[in-house]
């Protein structure tokens, strides 16, 4: 079964959740539309996509990522472009990952869960190839085994360090530079991602600095299990509303003062999980449609 038959939020489970889905072409059938849908178009064709928006029959509401890409910087030539389209009529509501620029129109999208790199890989050092919802039982049977992070090592579990050429890989040196190193537990070797999911429940913290994008799976993993992740703040804060995440200037700010009272903060509050299922989403692009 694939990731729109899974619970939580996934990238690929948006594409295949809406209407239409456009990876690499335009799809024709958007220029026959009778109704308003929910159109989903990867960023990497976005800005084809609106080259041809005006011929669209009727008004929809857009959804766009699986991609790294930063909208509007690494897509459009220039901002006046972008605003064009964000503006044009025909978009009702737009729902997208790794976007720095605010507007009415624009609701900040998740990136959610990895499930398509162990679905779609035979040899992946994660693990062995498995469906998207093999994969969330086994999230699901680990999460159910969990402490709540307030009964946890009051320390941050960090394994980013594996990856320091990504995009943004200069956030992640300056993380690990800057946080005390009592503070972290450093995986001295990388293992599988089920081992992971295994030993950073003994946590209260997950490092999750900026990913491939500002955006980071490592981020909605921790919260599925019951840890804090710890984000340097962005243009995307507006994702983190109602959930249990720490969200730092700068990498200096954090200390063993600053982490104590976060759990003791975070143990009173109430958080709003149903943020982390495709369902919660899908549900108000439809009330925006």
């Amino acid at each position: 079964m694939e990731e729109n038959n899974c619970n939580y939020i996934c990238s690929v489970g948006f594409q295949k959740s809406c209407d239409i889905y456009m990876k690499t072409n335009i799809d024709n059938r958007i220029f026959e539309l009778s109704t308003e849908k929910i159109i989903y178009v990867k960023t990497d064709i976005i800005y084809t996509f609106s080259k041809i928006i005006n011929h669209i029959p009727n008004n929809f509401v857009l959804v766009t990522g699986d991609s790294d890409y930063t909208i509007p910087n690494d897509i459009f030539p220039n901002v006046q472009k972008f605003i064009e389209f964000i503006e044009n009529k025909k978009i009702k509501k737009w729902y997208v990952q790794n976007c720095i620029y605010k507007h009415d129109k624009i609701i900040n999208l998740p990136i959610g869960l990895d499930y398509h790199t162990l679905y779609n890989n035979d040899n992946f050092w994660w693990g062995p190839k498995m469906s998207p919802v093999d994969q969330e039982k086994e999230l699901i049977t680990i999460k159910n085994t969990t402490k709540p992070f307030y009964e946890r090592i009051p320390l941050i579990y960090s394994n980013c360090h594996f990856q320091m050429n990504t995009k943004f890989g200069g956030d992640r040196i300056d993380a690990l530079q800057n946080i005390p190193k009592h503070l972290l537990y450093l995986e001295n070797e990388r293992i599988n991602r089920i081992n992971t999911w295994t030993k950073q429940i003994d946590y209260a913290f997950v490092l999750s600095p900026y990913g491939n994008g500002l955006d980071c799976h490592r981020t909605w993993e921790a919260i599925i299990l019951g840890c804090i992740p710890i984000v340097k703040t962005s243009q995307i804060d507006s994702l983190y509303i109602d959930l249990p995440v720490l969200i730092v200037n700068n990498w200096s700010e954090v200390t063993e003062e600053l982490l104590n009272n976060t759990i003791i903060s975070f143990k009173d509050k109430t958080f709003n999980f149903k943020k982390m299922t495709l369902q919660y989403w899908m549900d108000l692009m439809k009330q925006n449609n």
